[in-house]
């Protein structure tokens, strides 16, 4: 890859990992099954409240840093878009431009929140005057915008190093799962 183009993928590579740990943790939590809503919200419901929103809302913020352009103003971003200026091989570098704008498009929802409601307070939404609502977002927009963040690292992956990581597939053993099973055995005692 060379030094400049391999220190930016390895730092987006770590990113996205740490992006699909995160997601993992609150499909695990929160997208598997009704039981296990039931046991959080009678542990603590609350808390779990919390959890969900602050997971939810740290992964479309994620998604949306990854998708920002590679330059704000004077101040450099690592992003996505910081990739393709530092590839030599044309084909490659177009291909990987395609893929970029391909996961900016699918990104729209998750910038559209960030910029509403996550990371900004705009006054429109959050006194609910009459203005364009925010979109709908659901757990299968996230997976298509994670498989977008995917495609890009993986094709690079592919052309310098002939493999692919399976981002999604991170396996734990100390996450969620292992939380949810330990609620079930003290609840059933």
């Amino acid at each position: 890859m060379g030094k400049e183009l391999g220190l930016h993928f390895f730092a987006l590579h770590r990113k996205l990992g740490e992006l699909h740990i995160v997601w993992q943790q609150y499909r695990q939590l929160f997208g598997s099954d009704d039981d296990t809503i039931e046991l959080l919200n009678r542990t603590a419901g609350l808390f779990f409240k919390i959890v969900q929103d602050e997971l939810w809302d740290s992964v479309l913020l994620s998604i949306s840093r990854m998708t920002d352009p590679a330059k704000s103003q004077s101040n450099k971003n690592l992003t996505i878009f910081s990739l393709p200026p530092l590839i030599d091989d044309q084909a490659l570098k177009i291909e990987i431009e395609g893929l970029c704008e391909a996961a900016f498009v699918s990104a729209k929802f998750a910038r559209e929140h960030r910029n509403k409601r996550v990371a900004h307070q705009d006054a429109g939404h959050l006194m609910n005057e009459p203005v364009r609502p925010l979109s709908g977002i659901s757990r299968a927009h996230i997976e298509e915008m994670l498989s977008a963040l995917r495609n890009v690292l993986n094709r690079l992956e592919l052309h310098f190093r002939g493999s692919e990581v399976f981002y999604q597939n991170f396996v734990d053993v100390s996450g969620a799962r292992v939380l949810v099973a330990k609620l079930r055995r003290m609840e059933s005692q």
